[in-house]
């Protein structure tokens, strides 16, 4: 019998065996344990799933969990909105286009909206935001090394991340975009018609983004890694040679190491078939904890490596571009630490004083 969490830490596997299909009796969570659960379920982009799997199972929330559910469903429904308008806008002003990563999480949303164009100049931006009223956010040097402009749109609720050309923290892999492009299909997703990717490239990104620029797994990662792998006809040759190309397969495995854990001591069951799970296991990268609500892992290890792996396939493939870009990771990751440290040390010598000012960085 499924028994209440006693502890913050127990939340984020106590929600994902729910959204795997596990059951839990009325009254497992008291009020104490619902605030936690809405906590973990925000943090995680899925509390509108949750949602609806607590009505499958007959469970009433409290009014505050299901008002908070209301408001996520509007905000998913309004980012849907944008999508489909920089989507017309796009195909109207024949702009190769692809939402890699927007709709994974649907009926749930992410964070920012992520468009990849194949173009490299920022130019394309007037045509992909023709009819959105959009404000610029200024670029860091990040931003313009990796090629992402940022705008705030739909009265700045949102962040929309155009990525031209490339892809990576410093757009290192330029001819990625393209190739998730090229392997789109069309499909619908909540009453809208959208180019998405396929289940390969996505898997892709994952190894090449989630671990190496990106802080926790969350829940919404597992189940849509769970979603991605249920296909038998799932290339895996084409994975594994696409990551190994990029220099991210370690990122792919360590990935997929984490994921698989956290499923499994949800669920009791493995994420991936026995064949590619025995060759995509990551040795080194360690174990995936809950912490603050999601799973966090030992990052500098998988980082190092996987950075390491990047440099060596530039050096194979003869890509000095990519290998001039990756060569600035250190003098940004200085430039970072800087910032972050600045406003502490104004604020200390001004006693409490003055205000810490820290700018918000634009990320790829």
């Amino acid at each position: 019998m499924t028994t209440a969490p006693r502890h913050e830490t127990s939340h984020p596997a106590f929600a994902l065996r729910l959204l795997l299909g596990g059951a839990a009796p009325a009254g497992a969570l008291g009020a104490g344990g619902w605030e936690e659960l809405l906590r973990v379920a925000r943090r995680n982009f899925v509390l509108v799933r949750l949602s609806d799997r607590l009505g499958e199972l007959g469970i009433n929330p409290p009014a505050f969990f299901e008002e908070e559910a209301g408001r996520e469903r509007q905000r998913a429904a309004a980012m849907l909105d944008i999508i489909g308008r920089v989507t017309r806008a796009c195909e109207g002003r024949g702009v190769a286009h692809v939402f890699a990563k927007s709709f994974q999480h649907h009926p749930d949303m992410g964070g920012d909206i992520d468009l990849f164009v194949e173009s490299r100049s920022a130019e394309v931006d007037k045509a992909v935001l023709e009819g959105t009223a959009a404000e610029p956010v200024p670029r860091d040097l990040r931003a313009r090394v990796s090629g992402v402009t940022c705008y705030r749109v739909c009265g700045g609720e949102f962040v929309l991340e155009i990525h031209h050309g490339r892809v990576g923290l410093l757009g290192e892999h330029g001819a990625l975009v393209g190739q998730l492009i090229r392997n789109a299909r069309r499909g619908r997703v909540g009453g809208g018609e959208f180019l998405l990717p396929s289940a390969e490239d996505l898997l892709v990104l994952h190894g090449a983004q989630r671990v190496y620029r990106s802080g926790p797994v969350r829940l919404c990662d597992v189940l849509s890694t769970a979603a991605l792998v249920r296909p038998e006809r799932l290339d895996w040759d084409y994975l594994l040679r696409t990551s190994e190309r990029l220099g991210t397969a370690y990122g792919l495995r360590s990935y997929l190491t984490y994921a698989g854990q956290i499923y499994r001591e949800a669920s009791g069951r493995e994420l991936l078939p026995a064949g590619p799970r025995a060759e995509l296991e990551a040795s080194g990268c360690g174990r995936a904890e809950p912490r603050g609500g999601v799973y966090v892992f030992p990052r500098g290890r998988v980082v190092a490596r996987v950075y390491l792996g990047k440099v060596r396939a530039a050096v194979r493939a003869g890509n000095w571009e990519a290998l001039g870009r990756l060569s600035l990771t250190p003098l940004l990751a200085a430039s970072a630490l800087a910032r972050a440290l600045k406003p502490r040390a104004r604020a200390g010598r001004g006693r409490g004083l003055v205000r810490a000012e820290g700018g918000a960085g634009v990320t790829p």
